[in-house]
């Protein structure tokens, strides 16, 4: 739609009308624009911050987690002292990420976005989607996770150095490109990336191949 109607749209009204200066979303509109309905009403500030209007980060370290307070990230620390904002378990630090308060705030200015040019049935389905989703790819990263950390309880990796043996190497796929790809894509409606690029059939396949070598490595072993 974008490539289609970007010749007719005013790009240099500010702020922008819904449905009257632009008719298709791009990453400015739903993410930083100011944005008001065609009474003049504002549905949202603008905002320098593109994570502005986030409530959730889906490029997961390693699983899905509420966005940081602070967008210098390297300072985060988890319980366990790596500089991940989650622990192989899934345990985030909370103290340096958004409240509940905060993420609900948050998400109910991407709604209001949504709202502007989708019907509330269609943007409650969204959601409720986009949260299912999460849930799931969490679900299987941590399934991996397990097996993973099976492996090196097991003596079957080296967990010295997490990523440098090829069944660690799997495991960091999984989450790393996988998982958040597929979140990613179903953030964006975009199935094809959801399901196939990077998405469900990569994530359960590799998943299938951690169990695999697991499998072969502890038969060796015997």
């Amino acid at each position: 739609m974008f490539h289609s109607k970007q010749s007719e749209w005013n790009w240099n009204r500010i702020p922008w009308i819904v449905g009257k200066d632009f008719t298709a979303p791009t990453c400015a509109i739903c993410h930083n624009a100011l944005l008001v309905d065609t009474e003049g009403d504002v549905v949202a500030e603008r905002s320098h911050d593109f994570g502005a209007r986030l409530w959730v980060r889906i490029f997961g370290l390693i699983y899905s987690h509420p966005q940081p307070k602070s967008g210098q990230t390297f300072i985060i620390k988890n319980k366990d002292g790596l500089p991940l904002p989650t622990t192989f378990h899934g345990e985030t630090a909370t103290e340096f990420l958004l409240t509940d308060d905060d993420r609900e705030d948050r998400k109910q200015k991407m709604r209001q976005v949504c709202s502007a040019c989708h019907g509330p049935t269609w943007v409650s389905g969204a959601f409720a989607k986009f949260h299912s989703t999460i849930a799931e790819a969490d679900r299987m990263v941590k399934i991996a996770t397990r097996l993973m950390q099976n492996a090196w309880d097991d003596g079957l990796a080296d967990p010295s150095n997490p990523f440098d043996e090829s069944l660690e190497q799997r495991w960091t796929v999984q989450w790393l490109f996988y998982a958040n790809s597929l979140r990613y894509g179903s953030a964006m409606m975009g199935p094809d990336y959801t399901t196939f690029k990077n998405g469900w059939w990569n994530l359960t396949k590799n998943l299938q191949g951690m169990k695999d070598s697991i499998a072969i490595k502890s038969a060796l072993k015997k």
